[in-house]
């Protein structure tokens, strides 16, 4: 009976996240691991409570819909055209270097040519969820800059998920030639300026007038728009969680998106848990110790690929000094939902097992590293004449941890 299964799933599901992510967070580790590995402790491959795989897919499914629409609605195109062309290029330098590093380095090790190009686009993609909390934790949300940097969080996210688009379609076997890849890229920026024109003609209207009528079935409406969107990308053969997350952008571009946000909050929490917990369930724990060696690889590409353009662009961008540069180019290491995403799909692809509890390692490593790379310089390097910023004098002087 799948009724009665499912409800039982979802529940051990949810359970199993909320334990593992507050022992996590006790640990002062990022909840989001200890999801995962709660979902390891769930899964096929440990001794223990199986569940039901079918119904982890299903809400596997959901969950990650959920969660990119959710990272959609933190896309307010209307923002991103006030601050030019800067957050594109910084997001596209970081983007390219990370995924050309990571396609060498599966190479390198001697995977084909699939697998190797989802080993680079996992290390494409700055966590959202941890950059935008590592921006306030390490008190960076004061400097110049910051309003740049968050943005390139943001727009990696839309340039990963194109790219994992083109390389799902390389995957396929009924479109490998370039001509089909490019075929496929058409479709998808098509489909992409017909969503934006949604956005910006038929959408708020529709939401306006559900809201003149019925205020509290605004976020309904804006869910569902999300999920018809999804729909009609997996008809078409694109990831769904891509029209997820343009429909949040969408969403996020109307006068509602603020209040659609909020109201999708405590939602997305629940369904963040469940996919985090589901990506879990499908890791081989034997398998972590095997791609040790990979996974610390992989962690210094996530850093040098994020670091190095960011200290190389945010001061010709944002006037800030080379070791302010290198503390806000910190906030982009972190690698999570997307990467994770990312991973499951070149599982089902390229069949390569290493890449999911790769994905897991480094999301660990590289959510570890932002509170000590902020540490690191000192003073502008060599060559930097100009003057490093100096530390706050109220709180040098007056902060009771000194």
């Amino acid at each position: 009976m799948a009724g009665p299964s499912l409800l039982l799933d979802f529940a051990v599901l949810l359970i199993a996240a909320e334990v593992g992510g507050t022992l996590f967070r006790f640990l002062h580790l990022p909840r989001v691991v200890g999801m995962v590995v709660a979902g390891i402790v769930l899964g096929p491959f440990t001794p223990g409570y199986v569940v039901n795989p079918s119904d982890v897919a299903d809400l596997a499914l959901l969950g990650a819909v959920f969660l990119m629409f959710s990272t959609g609605l933190s896309f307010d195109i209307r923002t991103f055209r006030k601050l030019g062309g800067g957050p594109f290029l910084l997001a596209g330098l970081g983007v390219g270097a990370s995924f050309a590093l990571g396609l060498g380095l599966g190479a390198l090790v001697g995977w084909d040519l699939l697998p190797s190009l989802f080993l680079g686009l996992v290390l494409t993609s700055t966590s959202s969820t941890l950059g935008l909390k590592f921006l306030a934790e390490l008190d960076l949300t004061s400097m110049p800059g910051v309003e740049l940097v968050t943005a390139a969080i943001l727009i990696d996210d839309i340039l990963a998920l194109v790219l994992m688009t083109i390389a799902v379609g390389f995957a396929s076997p009924a479109a490998p030639s370039p001509i089909g890849l490019f075929t496929g890229l058409a479709i998808l920026l098509g489909l992409a300026l017909l969503l934006v024109w949604l956005g910006s003609h038929a959408l708020p209207r529709i939401l306006r007038g559900v809201d003149r009528f019925s205020p509290s079935s605004t976020m309904m409406v804006a869910l569902s728009a999300g999920l018809f969107v999804s729909f009609a990308f997996a008809v078409l053969g694109l990831p769904p969680l891509v029209g997820a997350f343009f429909a949040g952008s969408i969403v996020a571009s109307t006068e509602y998106g603020a209040r659609v946000s909020r109201q999708m909050s405590a939602v997305s929490t629940i369904f963040m848990g469940v996919f985090f917990t589901s990506i879990g369930f499908q890791i081989n724990p034997n398998l972590l110790v095997g791609v040790l060696g990979l996974a610390l690889a992989a962690i210094g590409i996530a850093v040098v690929g994020k670091v190095v353009p960011g200290v190389l662009v945010i001061p010709r961008l944002a006037g800030v000094d080379r070791v302010g540069a290198w503390r806000l180019s910190a906030v982009l290491v972190p690698r999570a939902e997307i990467s994770l995403i990312i991973a499951q799909y070149g599982l089902l692809v390229s069949r390569r097992a290493e890449l999911l509890p790769l994905a897991m390692m480094v999301m660990l490593g590289t959510a570890l590293l932002p509170g000590l790379l902020v540490k690191v310089p000192r003073r502008n390097p060599p060559g930097d004449s100009r003057t490093p910023e100096a530390p706050p004098e109220d709180r040098s002087a007056g902060d009771p941890k000194r």
